[in-house]
């Protein structure tokens, strides 16, 4: 599974502005601006289209204050006794209200100020093809069986202009009206007349305003399946879509890659776990990552998924994987036309039944971009220079320049083998080790001066024909680094968990880790993130990574967000995998929505 959950799942909006260079010298790194008016609200996954992650009109909440939280409503409320679905992706929040979506229960809500329902939209659609053939496959592994659920959203709401825009796990960007949560539109990507239908078509990504447009991108699951005995290939690919904000007239489709063609004949690659063979190919299945916007060159950015399905090989070019995957991309806002691709990790053909190892090659598959491509500016040699700066799976963090994307900067990555005890040491400045879940797996942030990585440490996960599918993340993290990468402020690695799991038949797991898989958030000051084996929030002095805050959630994988004094969080989790071996990460398949805030004055 993917992003990947990032990923697992997310949404940008506001207006860029773009202003004359500012320079700060002592960390080498320039700030981009933003809408003062937007800025309050946290109305997109990453608050604005740079990426950041970054809500800079913060006045409230502060390093000095931030101990003193205190949950001031939840929804629904525990005297209601209702019940609503899993939030996975970053509530978003304008005016005070806060918009989210599902992943279970399929249904979009509305909340106010005060925490009570404004309005419901549900979003239940009918099974397709692809979603019947995952559920008969997911039915023995019971893997990611949650995938099937029909209409589940895992996307941040953009709010803007009177309508909210969120994409579902059917493959419909939905417009609702924001006053009243009517339809408005919605842009099928499964149905026929779409361009490049796929029935599993789907959106993980989050959607963006650039130009006047509603940005968004999508893909397929096909990983889950693709190459097994029953499934002939991967059909779908990779997409990103422009949409006329007001109409949802599709204005350009920008895919990934060239389309699936059948293969003849049909390609087989053997690992130490079995063969698979594809009879359709090449296929990068997904734009997991939220993409970014720079208003200056009119850009998107974004990054993509493996190759769920490989090329044919020829004499000339060998190489199962194509150029497009693992990559980050360069679009035109105005025509969707490329500009440049810049592949991060080669020869990455890779689906869930495979090893997370290539013990030939040294090299570790499933190390997509789930990450956004963050927009600021850095001097490079005494000349400001644009860049973008994204995360990996692989562990480690990227500065791109935004005209040819250049890598002008990284931080190492971890080649050793999954051994254990390690037999390589690792790097002192990686940031995170590579798995197929793991590294910077989504929702690195930056206030313009410096990187804020999260991080998961598991890199065992995979890798071997046995045994190592269930065994647990062994570190999770928040680091802190100039823009350009080169230097390092603080690290705050999370304490070991003594004992998770239980009763049975879940198992019991010792001394584990506890990874930051979620969006990091960042105001005034202060961090903020979730942890996904402990299920805490946590808020962190953005200066010396000292803890600050922590508060007991329960089952989490959800970024927060920060608005008007308020920090907003969803909980539950469906990720990955409902088997009890998983227990590492405590899973439930009911949620809540979390508002903190300081305590009301008291009252003579």
């Amino acid at each position: 599974m993917k992003r990947t959950l990032n990923r697992i799942v997310r949404i940008c909006c506001a207006i860029f502005v773009s202003f004359s260079f500012l320079f700060f010298a002592n960390l080498g790194v320039k700030a981009t601006g933003q809408d003062t008016d937007a800025a309050h609200d946290w109305s997109t996954y990453n608050h604005d289209a740079r990426g950041w992650r970054y809500n800079g009109a913060e006045t409230t909440l502060n390093a000095d204050n931030v101990g003193g939280l205190v949950e001031k409503w939840r929804f629904p409320s525990k005297e209601s006794g209702e019940q609503i679905g899993v939030i996975h992706a970053t509530p978003s929040v304008v005016d005070g209200c806060v918009y989210f979506g599902t992943a279970t229960g399929a249904s979009f809500y509305k909340v106010s100020p005060e925490g009570e329902l404004v309005w419901q939209y549900r979003n239940d659609r009918p099974a397709g093809l692809f979603s019947r053939i995952i559920q008969g496959a997911l039915r023995d592994n019971k893997k990611l069986s949650f995938q099937s659920q029909e209409g589940g959203i895992l996307t941040s709401a953009l709010v803007h202009d009177g309508l909210v825009y969120f994409g579902d796990m059917k493959g419909r960007l939905v417009a609702l009206d924001a006053e009243t949560g009517e339809l408005r539109w919605e842009l099928d990507t499964q149905d026929d007349e779409f361009p490049g239908a796929v029935d599993g078509n789907l959106f993980f990504a989050s959607p963006i305003l650039a130009d006047g447009k509603v940005i968004a991108g999508g893909g397929t699951l096909e990983q889950l399946i693709a190459g097994s005995p029953f499934y002939p290939g991967s059909r779908g690919r990779g997409f990103i879509v422009a949409v006329d904000a007001k109409t949802g007239e599709l204005q350009w489709k920008f895919d990934v890659g060239e389309r699936p063609q059948r293969l003849n004949p049909p390609v087989t690659i053997t690992d130490a776990r079995g063969k698979y063979t594809w009879n359709y190919g090449p296929a990068t299945s997904s734009v997991w990552s939220t993409p970014s916007y720079d208003e200056q060159s009119k850009t998107v950015f974004f990054g993509t998924d493996v190759n769920t399905a490989p090329r044919q090989p020829t004499e000339d070019n060998p190489d199962y994987a194509t150029k497009e995957s693992c990559a980050v991309f360069a679009v035109d806002v105005l025509t969707g036309k490329k500009k440049w691709s810049t592949q991060i990790n080669p020869g990455d053909v890779w689906t869930n039944s495979m090893l997370a190892y290539d013990s030939e090659t040294g090299r570790y598959k499933d190390l997509s971009i789930g990450d956004t491509p963050k927009v600021y500016d850095i001097d490079v040699e005494g000349t400001p220079t644009r860049v973008v700066g994204v995360g990996c799976k692989n562990g480690a963090f990227y500065v791109l320049d935004v005209s040819d994307g250049i890598i002008l900067h990284q931080t190492p990555v971890y080649d050793g083998p999954p051994t254990h005890p390690l037999k390589v040491e690792p790097n002192p400045r990686m940031l995170a080790f590579p798995s197929p879940i793991g590294g910077l797996q989504s929702g690195c942030a930056t206030d313009g001066k410096r990187i804020f990585t999260n991080g998961i440490d598991a890199l065992y996960l995979g890798t071997t024909v046995r045994g190592s599918d269930f065994r647990p993340p062994f570190g999770g993290k928040v680091v802190s680094l100039s823009g350009n990468t080169q230097t390092e402020f603080w690290r705050h690695n999370r304490p070991k968990i003594d004992e998770i799991g239980g009763p049975r038949p879940i198992p019991i797991f010792k001394d584990v880790g506890d990874p930051v898989a979620s969006g990091v958030a960042v105001a005034n000051g202060v961090i903020y993130f979730t942890t996904t084996a402990s299920g805490k929030l946590v808020a962190l002095d953005a200066d010396q990574g000292t803890v600050l805050k922590e508060i007991d959630l329960g089952p989490v994988w959800c970024g927060p967000s920060v608005s008007r004094g308020r920090v907003y969080v969803g909980t539950g989790n469906t990720l990955f995998s409902v088997d009890p071996g998983e227990a590492w990460f405590p899973k439930k398949m009911t949620g809540e929505l979390y508002s903190f805030g300081l305590p009301s004055p008291a009252v003579d």
